[in-house]
């Protein structure tokens, strides 16, 4: 999928990303988890940071891999209202977390749609049965990746309302446990927040 008009349009301001929107080389798609409108399941991302003029627009951009390879580099690009203001003037730091857990993520669930033909939401199904027995979370969760750590650096104060993007590399990919480092960056590309982050799947013995 390539990038519309109006998203070239919506993130103009960030111009250090506008190579990646408008190269055939990165694959451009709405930020979602292929969760229902209904589903208990991504509504803090789907619905609440949204709301109340909070997240105005989510997009989400993997580098085509080499054949045989993964995907090891990532862009978020998010704008924001005067929802995610937290001090005068600037974004709330636990917004910020969610916009980078989520970017840090989306190189994982870019290789998870690739290999599976969906995320855990669309690709199977499974865990709504469990999820509705009241199941143990280590069995509805069982073969997901989730966060696992989160190393955080505030470098600089997120302007509210704001337009952001957020560069982010693999670092290190054993299947069941996963390396990302993400960059979020304001318009100039100035670095605002560096985070390192650790994903292990559930039900695999992973050491950190």
């Amino acid at each position: 999928m390539s990038a519309t008009a109006k998203d070239i349009e919506t993130f103009a301001p960030l111009q250090w990303a506008t190579q990646y929107l408008t190269s055939p080389d990165w694959v451009v798609k709405d930020r979602t988890r292929g969760s229902r409108p209904d589903d208990d399941t991504d509504r803090f991302c789907r619905d609440t940071m949204s709301a109340n003029n909070g997240v105005q627009r989510w997009i989400e951009l993997y580098e085509r891999p080499a054949p045989g390879e993964k995907v090891s580099r990532s862009i978020s690009l998010c704008k924001f209202g005067r929802g995610l203001t937290g001090f005068p003037g600037i974004a709330h730091g636990g917004a910020l977390l969610t916009l980078m857990d989520e970017g840090l993520a989306y190189v994982m669930v870019a290789n998870e749609v690739i290999d599976n033909g969906g995320f855990a939401d669309t690709a199977d199904q499974s865990w709504r049965k469990l999820l509705e027995e009241g199941r143990p979370p280590t069995e509805v969760l069982k073969g997901m990746m989730v966060t696992a750590k989160f190393d955080v650096k505030f470098l600089k104060p997120v302007l509210c309302p704001g337009i952001v993007g957020i560069e982010v590399n693999m670092l290190e990919n054993r299947g069941s446990l996963m390396k990302m480092r993400g960059v979020m960056k304001d318009e100039k590309g100035t670095p605002l927040l560096q985070v390192d982050g650790v994903w292990i799947r559930i039900g695999k013995a992973a050491k950190l």
